[in-house]
């Protein structure tokens, strides 16, 4: 399969070409939802050309109705809107010490849109998912050489039976009122709201129903958390985060009446509260919170500040419905995932 054309990456802090990997500014991220041109770009391999009336969805495995969808077979079952925040589990990797592998985000790796889809429920229910099946497995068109394998592979990721048939894990095809772009996985990506954006295969191709949890190279290899007892599981559900937007790091502000603006956003649990310091930590005021628009979504947040002139360490942390607070350090892993801790900003008032 072609590669598509290098989609323009004008709004975004670009990392990496080959494969395309570009993050959002902090800066512009003010509006409830980000827009396309400068919502992040995560591939792990380059973005395939699919041409929308020619894709093809294959649902097989262990079901008692295997078939081949168009997009206007998909189209034309229910449809859900979802706005959702949509964030890598390598968000925030680069401020993890000691540095580890992988892409060195800042903490741009995170955006938010509506989608809209099929929901997965829908097609699996059509399909006839059998008794014994625990897993549904996603099949992406993206394909490349993997070192660590030393062969090319297909992208590939399955979800645990509970999650694929929530009803709002998506078969998305649009998003923010566009057709899904081709590098954010169009014609059609998986949307599993409140887990990090690895769980949303792009650019699906096949979806099975399988009796045995899937071990394939991006499910127990990469996308991985250790565990105490040894053992790993896949990176799933997100972690609170909260992070400060404005102002920037490292920037002068004139003393008085400051305003700090930002985000903040969890998994499954909505945020509940988020706290900012201009002690280092020493202490902690509430900043006040925007009405949540999703379950799924991110809540901004502000607070003024009444500042003298000094040289100010901020932090923010965040708290959702389900008592998980950000800790102060991020929980260091081999491969950079699932980095929540406290963000810390510089600032000089004059």
């Amino acid at each position: 399969m072609a590669d598509a054309p290098a989609p323009s990456t004008d709004q975004l802090v670009v990392i990496g070409n080959q494969p395309l990997v570009a993050e959002a500014r902090l800066a512009q991220q003010v509006e409830p939802l980000t827009p396309n041109p400068r919502f992040f770009i995560r591939c792990n391999f380059n973005i395939p050309a699919i041409r929308p009336d020619e894709w093809r969805l294959t649902i097989g495995g262990a079901v008692s109705n295997p078939r081949t969808m168009s997009l206007a077979d998909l189209k034309k079952l229910p449809s859900r809107t979802i706005s959702a925040t949509m964030e890598c589990a390598g968000n925030g990797r680069s401020y993890l010490p000691p540095p580890t592998e992988g892409n060195q985000f800042g903490y741009g790796a995170v955006s938010a849109a509506t989608w809209t889809g099929t929901p997965l429920r829908e097609v699996l229910n059509a399909a006839g998912v059998s008794s014994d099946a625990v897993e549904i497995k996603f099949v992406g068109c993206d394909k490349g050489f993997e070192k660590k394998v030393g062969a090319e592979l297909n992208f590939e990721r399955s979800l645990p039976l509970a999650a694929a048939l929530h009803p709002d894990t998506l078969l998305a095809w649009d998003m923010n009122g566009e057709p899904l772009p081709a590098e954010h996985g169009g014609p059609v990506r998986v949307l599993v709201p409140g887990w990090y954006g690895v769980a949303s295969v792009k650019w699906l191709a096949e979806i099975s129903a399988i009796t045995e949890p899937f071990t394939g190279y991006f499910q127990v290899k990469k996308y991985i958390l250790p565990q105490p007892d040894g053992s790993i599981t896949p990176v799933q559900e997100r972690r609170p985060r909260s992070l400060i937007v404005e102002p920037a790091d490292q920037t002068v502000q004139a003393a008085g009446a400051v305003e700090i603006r930002g985000l903040a956003w969890s998994g499954h649990q909505p945020i509940q509260l988020v706290e900012v310091s201009f002690d280092g930590g020493k202490s902690w005021r509430m900043a006040r919170l925007q009405e949540a628009t999703s379950p799924y979504v991110w809540r901004h947040w502000s607070i003024t500040w009444s500042a003298a002139p000094g040289s100010y360490t901020l932090l923010t942390r965040a708290t959702d419905a389900a008592g998980r607070t950000q800790p102060v350090e991020g929980e260091w892993n081999l491969l950079g995932y699932c980095n929540n801790g406290i963000q810390k900003i510089s600032l000089t008032i004059r």
